[in-house]
């Protein structure tokens, strides 16, 4: 009687690993490089995991306020300070995970909901012009195949000729991505940094898996 008793718990929580996603929902965030505070004090952040699609188990926000109580309550800002400088110390290594990552989360991230704004200047306004034509090819084919037709997707980046170096992000937006996805990301970069995984295939099997 043990045994059944026990593959049936297994069956359970392989489907559930199976449905399982985490939404992350952002709202009213904005980053300008031209404030004091690079960051407003009124976003909110929102993770969801749901099960069976619908079914939510875990929900949190991330606020400011909330942010800052757990610095001061775990002692973060030594954490961070000693993070940045280790991600200092090995950039060049840190940049090619990156790369890596935002390859392997492109594959699996579904974008339900994007309301982007970014403004960006620059001293110079030929050079103004120039990075925004490349930052809106890069945005444009970084975020293609990642939404459907009938999604609200909405994003711009606007020149502003305002001699000087700045870059502002406004970001209203919905993410999903399956559990099984992250955990496979994990095991790539865990076997030798992922650099020998590679698709057979450019198409998703799982597009638009999602509903």
């Amino acid at each position: 009687m043990v045994f059944p008793f026990v593959l049936l718990i297994i069956l359970l929580l392989s489907i559930m690993l199976m449905t399982s996603k985490i939404e992350i929902k952002i709202i009213n965030l904005v980053i300008d490089t031209r404030n004091r505070k690079h960051i407003n004090d009124k976003y909110k952040i929102i993770l969801k995991m749901n099960i069976l699609k619908k079914i939510p188990i875990i929900k949190f926000t991330i606020t400011k306020e909330k942010l800052e109580k757990a610095q001061k309550r775990f002692q973060m800002h030594e954490k961070i300070k000693k993070l940045e400088e280790d991600i200092w110390n090995n950039k060049d290594k840190i940049d090619l995970k990156f790369i890596e990552l935002v390859k392997e989360l492109k594959k699996c991230m579904y974008i339900k909901n994007l309301n982007l704004k970014i403004q960006f200047g620059t001293e110079n306004a030929f050079l103004t012009a120039i990075f925004v034509a490349i930052f809106s090819s890069i945005l444009s084919i970084g975020i293609s195949n990642m939404y459907r037709k009938e999604d609200h997707i909405k994003y711009e980046i606007e020149p502003i000729y305002a001699n000087q170096n700045f870059i502002k992000i406004g970001i209203f937006g919905i993410f999903q991505i399956k559990v099984i996805h992250i955990i496979n990301i994990i095991y790539v970069f865990n076997k030798k940094g992922g650099r020998k995984y590679e698709r057979t295939s450019n198409r998703r099997s799982y597009d638009y898996s999602y509903e």
